[in-house]
Order: C-alpha cells, then sequence, then structure tokens
C-alpha cells in the first residue's frame, strides 16, 4: 500500500481490500460526507425539478436514500459500504466490510450503524425524533441529520428540493445531552430495579426508558402503568431533533452550557440546531 500523497487525508490512501476499523471508517464518512452532499445536490437540481413542491411529499425518505447511495460508492473503493437495514429498526444504515458475509441479525461484517434523520426547514419538526435509548447505541454508531428545503429555479416557475445543512457524528454523545437536559427538565428515566410495572429487575424491557416530568412514559415502549392516559399510548416529546436542546429554567441552561463544553460533537450540534433555526448560536 502506497502511503498518502502530499495534503491527502491518510485514511484516503487506503487500497481495496486493506481493513478499516471501526473508529477509522466513521472517521473517514464524516470527512468525505461535504463532497457527497454537494454531489448530491447536483443530481437533484438536474433530476427533480418540479412545479408546486409541498410539505409531507416524501422527499426526505428520499434524500436519506440518495445519501446511502451515493455515500456507498464513495467507500467502494476503500473495501467498505453502507448497507440498507430491513423493517423498522432504529438504525437505518450498517456500514460493512464490502468483502464480509453480513447478518444484520448478529452484526457479523458490520463495522457500525448510522441513523438518518431530515427535516425540512419549512415543516413542524414533530416528525423527527432521536428517542434510541442511550444503551443501545454503540460507541462508533452515526447520527445524520440533513435539513432541507424547496429551492425556486432561477426563472422562479419550477423548484428543487436542497440540502441545507448536515449534521454526521458519532450518536452516543448526542443521546448523552439529550438525557442530561432531560433529567435537568424534571424528567427522568426508569430503572430496572424500581419499574413502575413491577417487573423483575433481572426481566424488565423498561430499564433506561424516558418518563416526563409528570412521570407518564415518553415511548411506546415504556412502562404500561406510565402512559398518558387510556387514548394517548405515549407523550413523544422525547428526543425532538431540535426541541430536546430546548430549555426553559435557570437548571436546564446551566446544563446545556456544561454539556456544550464538555463535549465537541453536543457543542456542535446545539450551533448547528441554532443556525438551522435562523438563532444566533454563542460567541
Amino acid at each position: 500500500m502506497t502511503g498518502p500523497r502530499a495534503g491527502q487525508d491518510p485514511l484516503d490512501s487506503r487500497e481495496f481490500g486493506s481493513r478499516f476499523t471501526a473508529g477509522e471508517a466513521s472517521d473517514y464518512i464524516r470527512n468525505v460526507s461535504p463532497a457527497v452532499i454537494s454531489t448530491i445536490n447536483d443530481f437533484i437540481r438536474a433530476t427533480f425539478v418540479t412545479r408546486g413542491g409541498r410539505m409531507g411529499s416524501g422527499m426526505g425518505l428520499l434524500l436519506e436514500g440518495l445519501w446511502g447511495y451515493h455515500m456507498s460508492q464513495a467507500l467502494e473503493t476503500h473495501g467498505i459500504e453502507i448497507a440498507w437495514i430491513a423493517d423498522n429498526q432504529y438504525n437505518d444504515y450498517a456500514c460493512v466490510d464490502a468483502l464480509s458475509d453480513w447478518d444484520p441479525d448478529t452484526r457479523e461484517g458490520e463495522l457500525f450503524r448510522i441513523e438518518a434523520k431530515t427535516m425540512n426547514l419549512g415543516a413542524d419538526e414533530s416528525k423527527g425524533h432521536f428517542a434510541e435509548l442511550a444503551k443501545n447505541i454503540d460507541p462508533n454508531d452515526l447520527l445524520l441529520v440533513m435539513t432541507w428545503r424547496w429551492t425556486d429555479t432561477e426563472d422562479g416557475r419550477r423548484c428543487y428540493p436542497q440540502i441545507v445543512e448536515v449534521f454526521l457524528e458519532r450518536a452516543l454523545p448526542l443521546a448523552n445531552l439529550r438525557d442530561a437536559l432531560h433529567q435537568a427538565r424534571g424528567g427522568s428515566f426508569v430503572s430496572a430495579e424500581n419499574c413502575p410495572d413491577g417487573c423483575q429487575p433481572s426481566v424488565c424491557s423498561h430499564d433506561g426508558e424516558p418518563l416526563n416530568e409528570r412521570g407518564k412514559r415518553e415511548r411506546l415502549s415504556g412502562p404500561e402503568s406510565r402512559r398518558p392516559s387510556a387514548k394517548v399510548s405515549f407523550a413523544a416529546n422525547f428526543g425532538g431533533l431540535f426541541r430536546m436542546v430546548g430549555t426553559r429554567g435557570a437548571q436546564a441552561r446551566a446544563e446545556l452550557d456544561r454539556q456544550r463544553k464538555a463535549s465537541p460533537i453536543a457543542d456542535k450540534y446545539v450551533a448547528f440546531v441554532n443556525h438551522s433555526r435562523g438563532r444566533l448560536d454563542r460567541e
């Protein structure tokens, strides 16, 4: 294997068949992401020009799919690729070794997983959630959040979807930020040792489930005894992509500041949210 050229990313000099570690693959995907997004936007502008771009068009799912395909193409010379995870699981993709068999059930052949989210800047954010429990997230797993909008063509008669900003970083620090702010706002997490449903600790499936400040479950998988009402199964406020970094009191604001100082990834995400919402970030 030859070394990197002057000014070249060392990971970019890898030849096909030279094994990436999970950490190296994660770093490489984040490094090539800007070029991949540029390629996607060029493709969209040439292909998806239409009249009457609307909310609820399903375009966000298409953008997520395009990211998977284009990122996989960017990785193919490095012996890794993006695999799609079937069914309605938390993660959308797995980064897998192109030379190995892959079993999504046992995770044999994969390096880590990626959750993809899109947010239309002109729509309600309520559908975008990052609510997976921290205990289920691998240290190398990534969270991809793409904001997009309908952009007019030069003549103003047509429009096309355009990816505006992208956040792509390791997911676990974001889960830790989310959980710390959830508690600072008065929320809590179920302990297997004291489950509201009275589960035996050794078999409790509710350990780590979030409860809001009123003690009601935030996820469908939370304790049945803590559902908000007979008609409402769960509160569904936990992990809103923008809402989860909101603060409404001195304690929450102090915790947000502490988390940003302690974690560069948390700091980067809050700045991303503020910029996406048209707000000035802190100096």
